[in-house]
């Protein structure tokens, strides 16, 4: 009976904004209450839509997770797992276990987001301004899309690996789990298509409630944003560019000078949306945040990630990330530095426990408009040439003559490097993961970009509280 009682714990958790609720866990309810009436006024479903971006802001989601399992998921020719964390080095290592904690707390986590949000959906009645309504409506919706979206790419089969009408994908959540009724529910796996289909129509919805600005919460270009990464991880490259092109001519950004300011500085011009955190609330400063795993400095990071740089003079053939930056380039001389602690090279993105934590700023969009316009054979909003110039420029490096495919995907990943993209474009690439030597950088293992263990495994707990509903992914057991 305790398992069908954590909805409601958490759900008071959420609304209360307490990290002390562990105990209530393991307390057995004498009486339980429907969630939905503990939102009764505007003021009430307010505070839930802050509770809902606060889960999002968590650890477990973009407050470390989102960002950094895929770059560990894809360490090879970019970065070595060096902590102690043990989920953490499974994912690093490839062999995570139906156990794993990351894939649990990622799991969890981001239904509670999805359960708040349906929530916040079914109490809409309770709003009389309909301006604001649609704006808390928008906002339910942004979140409950980028949820199964986030989920279906880690927990599901790649949308071009094989059939995704029949490829399993997440449990599709779109009714609020409030009741001991509702909680009991058996769920199943929807397919990875079923799973898209909705994580569109969703953010659809949203970007045409929204507005254009929303006091640093979700507005409607990072609907588009979002929309516009769903539409290149299907290969649909019209859909991407397009999104891409609102943000760019009609959201009013602008990069900013320098490469290093989306990192030191909260909300700048560049940013479209991102995870609001000081140095009283943010993701962690000991065990958690994005900060504490990838900063080695002066009383600052547990320097648990360091940057692979094997390139020499006996290897001239450069493969590594930071390798692969020219000698003149910003991003090179100002978003990396030796160590504190061990004298590795670390990046210089994550370096303050307090930082705002951006999740789709411009310059994705210009990337991702470049390479759409290019595979399309387009020139929508610019030429792909002028799109990688503008990223290029702005990091001090002369522009290029021409252009090709792989130059776009190169500069794609040295200015989105360690920002939680590299596993998902390599799987819409069809990219396989390449262990080198060091220094030599003789092949030591692929890993191939479908592989069974580059999904993630549906968590054992999940598992045994659907008594078997929930399908496991293969190669792990149940």
């Amino acid at each position: 009976m305790k398992l069908r009682y954590i909805i409601f714990a958490t759900l008071f958790c959420t609304f209360l904004g307490t990290t002390s609720c562990d105990d209530m866990l393991d307390v057995e309810p004498q009486q339980s209450v429907d969630a939905r009436d503990a939102i009764n006024t505007p003021q009430d479903l307010q505070g839930a839509v802050i509770g809902m971006y606060s889960i999002l802001g968590g650890p477990e989601l973009y407050g470390t997770n989102l960002l950094l399992l895929p770059e560990l998921q894809a360490s090879e020719e970019s970065l070595s797992w060096l902590g102690t964390f043990a989920g953490y080095r499974q994912v690093s290592l490839k062999n995570m276990t139906a156990d794993n904690t990351e894939a649990q707390r990622t799991w969890v986590a981001a239904y509670q987001a999805i359960n708040l949000a349906n929530i916040i959906l079914s109490k809409l009645d309770i709003m009389e301004d309909q301006e604001e309504r649609n704006r808390v409506e928008g906002e339910a919706l942004f979140v409950r899309g980028i949820m199964h979206f986030e989920l279906v790419r880690m927990y599901g089969k790649a949308w071009n690996d094989g059939d995704p009408t029949q490829n399993p994908g997440v449990p599709v959540r779109i009714t609020p789990v409030t009741t001991e009724a509702e909680a009991s529910a058996l769920p199943t796996r929807s397919s990875v298509a079923q799973v898209y289909t909705q994580v569109i129509a969703d953010l659809i919805k949203a970007r045409d409630l929204l507005p254009g600005r929303n006091n640093e919460r979700a507005n409607t270009y990072a609907a588009s944003g979002f929309l516009s990464r769903v539409y290149l991880q299907q290969q649909n490259y019209a859909g991407a560019r397009d999104e891409a092109n609102r943000v760019i001519t009609e959201g009013g950004f602008g990069l900013n000078p320098s490469v290093t300011a989306i990192f030191r500085n909260d909300n700048t011009a560049e940013s479209i949306f991102e995870i609001q955190q000081n140095d009283q609330n943010n993701a962690g400063t000991a065990n958690d945040g994005l900060t504490t795993f990838y900063a080695d400095l002066e009383g600052i990071g547990r320097a648990d990630i360091a940057i692979n740089t094997e390139f020499s003079d006996e290897n001239p053939n450069r493969y590594t990330t930071y390798d692969l930056y020219e000698e003149d380039d910003a991003r090179l001389n100002e978003l990396f530095y030796e160590g504190y602690n061990w004298g590795a090279i670390a990046t210089g993105k994550w370096t303050s426990f307090g930082q705002n934590i951006p999740i789709i700023r411009l310059a994705e969009m210009y990337l991702t408009r470049a390479e759409a316009n290019f595979r399309l054979g387009t020139t929508i909003g610019a030429t792909p040439l002028q799109d990688i110039n503008t990223i290029r420029t702005r990091a001090g490096l002369n522009p290029l003559t021409s252009v090709t495919l792989d130059r776009i995907l190169l500069e794609r990943r040295l200015e989105l490097a360690f920002e939680g993209f590299r596993i998902h474009d390599l799987k819409r690439t069809e990219t396989d993961l390449v262990g080198r030597k060091a220094n030599t950088g003789e092949v030591v293992y692929v890993i191939p970009w479908n592989a069974d263990e580059l999904v993630y495994p549906i968590p054992r707990r999940e598992i045994d509280a659907s008594k078997k509903s929930l399908e496991q992914n293969p190669g792990y057991s149940s």
